[in-house]
């Protein structure tokens, strides 16, 4: 069996990253429907394809990489369309609000016939790693964010 690489990239929406990933048999429930749960990871999937696209490593240390060192605020899905079976599935990321120390993402998760499934906002907060207090983003991971994402498409 041949399967399609997946890729990630800019979308043909400006201001949208848009990452290619596929659901598999594992990740369906007992009716063959994608199970709600998954569309979490997903999501994160997406979000480190963004990361690492934009030169943002898990392997860099903290000193190398000080954006790394945040936590999931939140996390909200609007599910809309059973996904049935298996197969691709492109998710759809754009910034939503960028803060001092938080940000937040918008998300959709699109079929193959271009139909959404699921859609949301994941939140998340740049930590201190020493005091777990909130610390602002740096300068390279704002700039990376803007320039691939375009400004913030909410204000709150």
């Amino acid at each position: 069996m041949t399967e399609t690489p997946l890729r990630s990239g800019p979308s043909t929406e400006p201001g949208t990253f848009r990452h290619a990933t596929r659901v598999f048999f594992d990740e369906l429930d007992p009716m063959g429907i994608l199970h709600n749960a998954r569309y979490a990871v997903h999501v994160e999937r997406a979000t480190a394809a963004f990361f690492e696209s934009n030169g943002f490593t898990w392997e860099a240390s903290i000193e190398d990489n000080p954006d790394k060192f945040h936590a999931v605020r939140r996390f909200e899905v609007d599910l809309e369309l059973p996904y049935l079976g298996t197969g691709p599935l492109d998710v759809d990321l754009w910034l939503d609000h960028l803060g001092s120390t938080s940000l937040r993402y918008g998300f959709r998760c699109v079929g193959p016939r271009g139909q959404t499934h699921a859609s949301g906002l994941r939140s998340v907060v740049k930590l201190n790693p020493k005091t777990f207090r909130p610390e602002p983003w740096t300068d390279r991971w704002r700039e990376a964010h803007l320039s691939v994402l375009g400004p913030a498409r909410s204000s709150g």
